[in-house]
C-alpha cells in the first residue's frame, strides 16, 4: 500500500489545520473511475478536505483507498468515529456506516439494514449545517437519486453544487436526479471538476459557470417558428433533440447568415427554402468517412462478422441495417467487411443492407455511390482497390456491392424499426437526442435484431438501462450482443406532436354519404311501388330519419332550417304537419304496420290545407325505411285494407308526451339501478387500488433496495477488477523475475507440497509441470547426501535458514539454502534454491593448481 494512505485505527500525523472548504463527493456505480479522473487533476495543496461516501457493500472490504493513493498524493484516512477534519486529506466512509460532519469532525452512526439508506444525502445535510458557505457537494455516477435532497441544503446554505455531466457518467441516475432539482451551479466531466471548485474557491462571489447549460430554453417562439418549417417541409420534429446542439447550431447558423437576432434569422428561413435546407444539414450533424474508428472495424472483421455470417447461413441472409446513413460511406464500409467475410468463409449467404437517413439529399448522394479521392483517401488500399473504380478523380462503388445496399427515408424517432436484423450500426447519433428518445430507440432496435445480433454505437454512447438485454463484445468501441427476445417498455409510440397545419377535425354525421351503403339501387323498385298505389308528393327515409329520395312535388312541404345543412325530415317540416310525421314514423317502427293520419293542417303564406300522411315501414334486405305519402285532402285516396284515423294533433301530441314520460321513467329506474351497481363496483375498486398502492409502495422500496443493492456490488466489482488487473501485472512481474534469476527455485507449503518452480530447477529434480500441489518426497532428484524432507521439516520448526554446499551424481556443484517462506499469517512454507557453482569451483580448483 502506497505510504500515504492510513490504516482502519491511522490518525493524521501533520499538525491540526483547518480546511478552507469542505468538499463532500457521492458517488455510487461506476464513481471509481469518476473519481479517479477528478483527483488526478486536484493538486495535493488545494487546503481542502474531501469527504467520499460511497454506496459500499457490508459484506467485502473497500480498496478504494489503495486505488485512489495510486493516483493522488494527497493523504487518505478511512473514518473513524470522531475524526477532525483536516485541509490536504481524504476521507472514506466505511461500511454499514452513515457519516454526519459537526463541530468539523466526523461522526458515525450504525446503518439501518433493513430500511431504504441514503448515506449521501445524511452527509450533505450535516455538511450544509456545518460548514454553511465553505461546503462544496459532488455528485458523481450512480443509479438511483440519493444526493438530489442533500444538495438543496447546501444550495440554501450558500455552498456550491456540481455534477458530473450525464454524457460523462457510466450511470446517470444521480447526476440526472440532481439535475432535476434546478439548482445545479456546475456540470461538467470529471475531468474538470477539479478546476471549476479551484476556480470557485479563488473567487466565490464572482465565479460564473461558463460550461454549457442543460435546460436551454427552447420554447421561444423564434425556436418553435424552425421547428415548425421543418416538421412542415421534412417531418421531423427537432424538439426531440438535445437542447444545447439546436440552440448551439442555430446560433452560428444566426452569425453566418450576418443576422442581428433569432428573430430575424427566423424571417430569414421562413423565406429562404435555400438557408432552410442548409441549417437543417446542419442541425443533422452528418459527419462521416469510410471506415471511421478503424480500430473498431477492425473489431467487427475479425470478432463480430464471422460469428454472425456462420449464424446467417441457416437462413441464408445476412442483414444489416444502418440508421442516420448520411451520405453512405458508413453504409458501404460495413457492407464491404460483410462481403468479405461471406467470401472469405466460402458461405452461400445473401446480403443485404439498409440505409436509412432523415435527409433526401444525402441518400440520393449515398445512391449514387460516387465519392471523391479525399473521401476514400484514408480507407484500407485493399478495399479501395477491391470495390471502387476510379474514373477520374472520381471513385466509384462497384455495382455488385451497391446492389445489396437498399436507401430508404426513415425517422428513428417515429417509424418502426426493420426487423430480423444482425447487425444495427448507429454510431453518433443517439448523443443528439435527448434522454427519453434515446430509451426508447435503443428499445426499438433491441426488438429489430435478432437473438444474436450485433449493435454498433458510438465512443461516446451507452446502452443505458439495457444492460440486462445486452452483453459486451467490447467496451471500448460499444459493440453490444442480443441475449434474448423480451418485449422492453420504451418500444411504444413517443407522446405526439400533431403536425402543425395539418390538423383536421372530424366529427360522425348522420347524412347518408359513400360510408353507407348506396340507395340508389331501390330507387327503380320504389318508383314502381307507388307509381302503382300513389301519385302524391312522397319520401323514402332511412331508419335515421333522413331523407334519402322524394318523390312527386315534396320540395313545397319541405324547408331547410337555418344553421348548419341537414337531412333530417323532422327539421326540414314545421308545425303540425312536423307533430303528425313524428307520431307516424314512431307507430309505423314500433307496429311494423301502416299507419294512416287525416286531416292534417299545413299552412303556408297563401293558404290552409290539409293532408292525408300514409306512413309504411319498407323492408329491403337488412335496410329499415319507411315510405311516407303526402296526400291533399281534396283528392282522396283510398288505403286497402286501412283503417283511416282523424288526426287530432292534441290528443296524439298528449299520446305522445305520456308515451316518453313512460320511457323516460323506465329510463330512470335502469340509470339508478346501474349507478348503485357501479357505486359498489367503484367502492370494491377503490378498496382494491388501496391495496395495489400499497403493494406499488413496497415494491418501489424493495426496487431501492435492490438497486442498492447492486450499485454496491458494482462498486465492489470495479474495485476488485483494479485489484486484479494489479495482481495480475505483480504475478507477471515475478515469473519474469525469476526466469531472469536463471537459478533453481522451489516453492513448497507447509505440507511440502510443490506451489510453483523455475526451469532450472528441472537439473536437478526429474519435475514436471503437472507436478505442481504433489509432495516433494515424491519427486526424484540427483542430489548426493541430501535430506531434503528431513531437513525442509527442520527449517519449518526452527524458522531458521539452512545453507549449505552439495554435488549431484553427475558431477555437478551446487549451493542449496533452504528458507523459511514467512506470510502475513507467519511461516506458510518452504523457498528451496540451488545455485549451480560448478563452474565457480572448476575455476577454484585450476587456481589452486597453478598456486601449487
Amino acid at each position: 500500500m502506497n505510504d500515504n494512505v492510513e490504516g482502519q485505527n491511522g490518525s493524521p500525523d501533520a499538525p491540526a489545520n483547518k480546511p478552507s472548504y469542505v468538499v463532500g463527493i457521492g458517488a455510487s456505480a461506476g464513481g471509481l473511475e469518476a473519481l479517479e479522473r477528478l483527483f488526478d487533476n486536484m493538486p495535493k495543496d488545494s487546503g481542502m478536505a474531501f469527504v467520499i461516501v460511497q454506496h459500499l457493500s457490508p459484506d467485502f472490504k473497500s480498496l478504494m483507498d489503495e486505488l485512489l493513493a495510486r493516483r493522488t498524493d494527497i493523504q487518505i484516512y478511512r473514518v473513524e468515529d470522531g475524526m477532525e477534519l483536516q485541509a490536504n486529506a481524504i476521507y472514506l466512509i466505511p461500511p454499514k456506516k452513515n457519516m454526519k460532519l459537526a463541530g468539523g469532525a466526523l461522526h458515525l452512526s450504525d446503518q439501518d439494514l433493513g430500511a431504504l439508506n441514503l448515506p449521501i444525502d445524511i452527509f450533505f445535510r450535516s455538511l450544509a449545517e456545518d460548514a454553511r458557505e465553505k461546503a462544496i457537494a459532488v455528485v458523481l455516477s450512480g443509479t438511483g437519486s440519493d444526493g438530489s435532497r442533500g444538495i438543496l441544503d447546501i444550495h440554501e446554505a450558500g455552498g456550491l453544487v456540481v455534477v458530473q455531466s450525464i454524457q460523462s457518467a457510466a450511470f446517470d441516475g444521480m447526476p440526472r436526479s440532481a439535475l432535476g432539482t434546478g439548482i445545479v451551479d456546475v456540470i461538467c466531466p470529471p475531468d474538470s471538476i477539479a478546476a471549476r471548485i479551484l476556480e470557485y474557491i479563488q473567487s466565490p462571489a464572482t465565479f460564473i459557470d461558463q460550461g454549457d447549460p442543460e435546460d436551454v430554453d427552447c420554447e421561444s417562439s423564434e425556436l418553435l417558428t424552425i421547428f415548425k418549417l421543418f416538421r412542415n417541409q421534412y417531418g421531423i420534429d427537432f424538439s426531440m433533440y438535445k437542447p444545447t446542439t439546436i440552440v448551439r447550431r442555430i446560433e452560428r447558423r444566426v452569425k453566418l447568415s450576418r443576422c442581428s437576432s433569432l428573430l430575424e434569422y427566423s424571417k430569414l428561413v421562413e423565406g429562404d427554402s435555400r438557408e432552410l435546407d442548409v441549417l437543417y444539414r446542419d442541425l443533422l450533424v452528418e459527419v462521416t468517412q469510410f471506415f471511421r474508428d478503424l480500430e473498431a472495424f477492425q473489431k467487427l472483421r475479425h470478432s463480430v462478422f464471422p460469428e454472425l455470417v456462420e449464424r446467417a447461413a441457416e437462413q441464408g441472409e445476412l442483414r444489416i441495417w444502418v440508421p442516420g446513413c448520411a451520405t453512405g460511406e458508413e453504409a458501404y464500409s460495413l457492407a464491404m467487411l460483410a462481403q468479405e467475410c461471406i467470401e472469405r468463409q466460402g458461405s452461400k449467404v445473401d446480403l443485404k443492407l439498409f440505409a436509412s437517413d432523415v435527409h433526401q439529399t444525402s441518400m440520393e448522394t449515398a445512391s449514387s455511390g460516387v465519392y471523391s479521392s479525399a473521401s476514400v483517401s484514408r480507407m484500407p488500399i485493399e478495399f479501395r482497390d477491391r470495390f471502387f473504380t476510379r474514373i477520374g478523380d472520381l471513385y466509384h462503388i462497384s455495382n455488385d456491392l451497391r446492389q445489396k445496399v437498399i436507401f430508404a427515408p426513415h425517422d428513428i424517432t417515429k417509424d418502426p424499426p426493420f426487423t430480423r436484423i444482425d447487425l444495427i450500426s448507429c454510431r453518433n447519433v443517439l448523443i443528439y437526442f435527448n434522454q427519453d428518445v434515446q430509451k426508447r430507440v435503443l428499445s426499438l432496435f433491441h426488438f429489430g435484431l435478432n437473438v444474436g445480433g450485433a449493435l454498433f454505437l458510438g465512443p461516446s454512447e451507452s446502452i443505458g438501462e439495457l444492460e440486462r438485454e445486452l452483453e459486451p463484445i467490447d467496451r471500448q468501441w460499444r459493440i453490444y450482443r442480443k441475449l434474448r427476445n423480451v418485449r422492453l417498455a420504451d418500444t411504444g409510440p413517443i407522446s405526439p406532436q400533431p403536425p402543425l397545419n395539418r390538423v383536421v377535425f372530424s366529427r360522425p354525421s348522420f347524412v347518408a354519404t359513400q360510408t353507407r351503403s348506396d340507395k340508389s339501387i331501390l330507387v327503380p323498385e320504389v318508383y314502381d311501388h307507388l307509381l302503382a298505389k300513389y301519385v302524391p308528393p312522397s319520401l323514402l327515409i332511412n331508419q335515421y330519419l333522413e331523407l334519402v329520395h322524394s318523390f312527386g312535388d315534396a320540395r313545397r312541404l319541405l324547408v331547410q332550417p337555418e344553421g348548419k345543412a341537414t337531412l333530417d325530415v323532422l327539421r326540414m317540416v314545421e308545425g303540425d304537419l312536423r307533430t303528425a310525421l313524428n307520431a307516424a314514423l314512431h307507430k309505423a317502427s314500433t307496429s311494423g304496420s301502416t299507419v294512416v293520419f287525416e286531416g292534417v293542417r299545413v299552412r303556408s303564406l297563401s293558404e290552409q290545407s290539409f293532408y292525408r300522411i300514409v306512413a309504411e315501414p319498407y323492408l329491403k334486405g337488412n335496410e329499415k325505411m319507411f315510405l311516407v305519402s303526402l296526400e291533399l285532402m281534396a283528392v282522396p285516396q283510398p288505403v286497402e285494407d286501412t283503417e283511416a284515423l282523424p288526426f287530432d294533433s292534441a290528443d296524439q301530441t298528449a299520446q305522445r308526451i305520456s308515451s316518453l314520460e313512460r320511457e323516460l321513467d323506465y329510463t330512470k329506474e335502469t340509470l339508478q339501478a346501474t349507478v348503485e351497481e357501479l357505486e359498489t363496483s367503484n367502492e370494491e375498486l377503490q378498496s382494491a387500488n388501496e391495496e395495489l398502492v400499497a403493494s406499488n409502495e413496497e415494491l418501489q422500496s424493495t426496487n431501492e433496495e435492490l438497486h442498492g443493492v447492486n450499485e454496491e456490488l458494482f462498486t465492489v466489482n470495479a474495485e476488485h477488477q483494479k485489484k486484479i488487473t494489479e495482481l495480475t501485472q505483480l504475478t507477471e512481474d515475478m515469473d519474469h523475475l525469476l526466469k531472469s534469476t536463471r537459478i533453481g527455485t522451489i516453492f513448497l507449503d507447509t505440507d511440502l507440497r510443490i506451489r510453483k518452480f523455475t526451469a532450472e530447477a528441472k537439473t536437478a529434480f526429474h519435475i514436471l509441470d503437472q507436478d505442481v500441489g504433489r509432495p516433494i518426497s515424491h519427486i526424484a532428484h540427483n542430489l548426493k547426501d541430501v535430506e531434503l524432507v528431513e531437513e525442509a521439516l527442520e527449517v519449518l520448526r526452527s524458522k531458521h535458514p539452512i545453507e549449505r554446499a552439495i554435488e549431484s551424481r553427475d558431477g555437478g556443484a551446487y549451493l542449496m539454502r533452504l528458507l523459511p517462506y514467512e506470510g502475513s499469517r507467519g511461516v506458510d512454507g518452504i523457498v528451496l534454491t540451488l545455485i549451480d557453482t560448478t563452474k565457480i569451483l572448476s575455476l577454484h580448483r585450476q587456481l589452486e593448481r597453478q598456486d601449487d
